[in-house]
């Protein structure tokens, strides 16, 4: 009996009974069937339990003492362009490709930063010999690009956690975190962050895996144009990546062509070493800005994105026009541009800052208006209890951006517009606009050739070989006449860049010289891309449907002045 008697008295029992509810209950269970006295094992117990605790919180300590002063670390942002370039690189390593716990998203970045550019298309192309292109139909290849596309391409990386790969012989964790405290799903985009480490104290590896993660991305992009705009979102504003073009080419710009290469060269001029020097020495601020005028579809936009590809530099758009920007918005995007850029405001005559001064001036437009009837409510007028307007950006505003105190240097500002006379002088004054281009109507040489970059065989085309058939055909049919005949008014011994020059001036000299822009005269070509011979043939019904369009337009437009 006193071997089975319980060595804890009442008032312990109580005590262990609050500390561990059922404790009473589950000894004299013990004790009745299985003859276990619990009391003897709570010593055990407790201290078990301790050395539970203690060993957790000295494993954490140590681990963290180990990491802190045995490893190398470097961390990365969502919010940085380094993530996308280490994202980039993790995602094509051979290792973390065979891992077992992986993410898989369509994009290499959650969230609206980046902006997955890598063109589906090259990539299509690139599966396809480029003979199979040219021989199949439309049906044979549109199916395979329906089914393409119907498939996003997925793209793994390492989940959440910690991954370890081979570097240059040397062992790199990656170590993936996102934050689970954020209250939405904007937030848990934004807190994601990247941690890569290695043995030892030196950080000269970790930098050497960035500087090649940085090199694989951009080589990805070899020499096309990247293109950002300008965005808010959630409160939040930034340049986001939109795409990246190959570089155009700028002998496809309709300009004269002394007109084009003042524009490269003063651009080279600015840009060269020796000019920043110069403009400090002197306390000019470092700065060049340019106004591209002229009416729609003359070729401003496309001037800028060629220089851009020309001087190897990338293309930041932003709309002005934008109810979601702001100046203070405007001020942060300026400032977060890189030195060597060009950024490029369109139509800033329709942005609605050209001719006021501050949020309390009156648009000198709309006091000018002829139109307002006397009971109507004047647009800056709100009725009363009406919730104001948000007022965008002024136009002192955008003076300050461009050319303030606090105004950043090194950066190429492009403005276009189709009417120069709307803008107030204060923005066209030098040191604002140092040099204006006024774009007109394509003549009689640009029509030409505009024909013949249309019709004539490019380096990188995939022609269906109607356009070569059709050439062999009239060849044939001119030997057939003997080799005296023309026929369509070409030489039989003519090579086929001579015909196309020969089709190019027989479409010029029915298009009137300077009253039609480049981008009209392309577009009735793209309705021929395939049939030169067609386009010149219906040349005259174009011109005639095209000015009885127009005479329309400005009968409407006296109608409703």
């Amino acid at each position: 009996m006193n071997a089975t008697a319980p060595v804890v008295t009442g008032s312990e029992t109580a005590i262990l009974e609050g500390l561990i509810p059922g404790y009473a209950f589950i000894s004299r269970l013990l004790l009745s069937y299985l003859q276990i006295d619990l009391s003897l094992y709570i010593p055990y117990i407790i201290t078990a339990t301790c050395i539970y605790f203690a060993s957790d919180f000295v494993y954490s300590y140590v681990e963290h003492l180990f990491w802190s002063y045995f490893m190398a670390s470097a961390e990365v942002r969502i919010q940085d362009d380094v993530y996308t370039y280490l994202m980039f690189w993790i995602s094509r390593h051979r290792t973390m490709q065979n891992t077992v716990h992986i993410y898989a998203s369509t994009q290499l970045a959650s969230g609206w930063y980046y902006y997955n550019s890598e063109d589906s298309d090259q990539e299509f192309d690139a599966e396809i010999d480029e003979e199979e292109i040219a021989k199949s139909s439309f049906d044979e290849c549109w199916s395979q690009i329906i089914a393409r596309d119907r498939t996003k391409r997925l793209r793994f990386t390492p989940s959440n956690g910690v991954h370890h790969f081979q570097y240059k012989n040397r062992t790199v964790f990656f170590h993936r975190i996102r934050d689970q405290s954020a209250q939405s799903l904007y937030m848990q985009d934004m807190s994601e962050r990247l941690i890569i480490s290695c043995f030892g104290r030196d950080t000269t590896l970790l930098k050497q895996l960035l500087a090649d993660a940085q090199a694989a991305y951009v080589a990805r992009d070899g020499n096309h144009t990247i293109i950002y705009r300008g965005q808010k979102a959630n409160g939040h504003t930034d340049w986001v990546r939109c795409m990246a073009r190959a570089p155009r080419a700028l002998s496809t710009v309709v300009l004269d062509q002394a007109q084009k290469d003042a524009f490269v060269n003063d651009i080279k001029e600015y840009l060269h070493p020796r000019t920043r020097r110069w403009y400090s020495n002197r306390g000019i601020p470092y700065r060049r800005g340019y106004l591209l005028h002229g009416p729609p579809g003359t070729g401003k936009t496309s001037l800028s994105f060629a220089a851009a590809g020309v001087l190897g530099v990338p293309l930041y758009l932003l709309n002005l026009s934008s109810k979601t920007l702001d100046e203070d918005d405007l001020m942060t995007l300026f400032h977060r541009l890189p030195r060597r850029c060009i950024i490029l405001l369109e139509d800033v005559d329709c942005a609605g800052i050209t001719q006021k001064r501050g949020a309390g001036d009156k648009d000198k437009a709309t006091a000018t208006d002829t139109n307002s009837t006397a009971g109507a409510t004047a647009p800056g007028d709100k009725p009363d209890g009406a919730a104001p307007e948000k007022q965008g950006i002024s136009l002192s505003g955008l003076l300050n951006v461009i050319d303030g105190v606090a105004a950043n240097e090194g950066r190429i500002l492009i403005m276009t517009t189709n009417h120069p006379e709307k803008l107030d002088a204060a923005l066209l004054r030098p040191g604002r606009v140092d040099m204006s281009i006024a774009f007109g109507y394509a003549q009689s040489h640009d029509v030409e050739k505009l024909f013949a970059s249309i019709y004539s065989t490019l380096e990188g085309d995939l022609r269906s070989g109607e356009m070569g058939s059709s050439l062999e055909e009239e060849t044939k049919a001119c030997l057939s006449n003997g080799g005296v005949k023309a026929v369509n008014g070409v030489h039989p011994a003519a090579t086929p860049l001579e015909r196309i020059s020969e089709l190019a001036r027989r479409f010029a000299a029915q298009v009137p010289s300077g009253e039609f822009t480049a981008a009209e005269v392309q577009g009735y070509l793209l309705n021929y891309k395939s049939d030169p011979h067609g386009a010149i043939e219906g040349a005259a019904q174009w011109l005639k449907s095209t000015q009885e369009m127009r005479q329309k337009r400005l009968e409407k437009l006296n109608l409703s002045q």
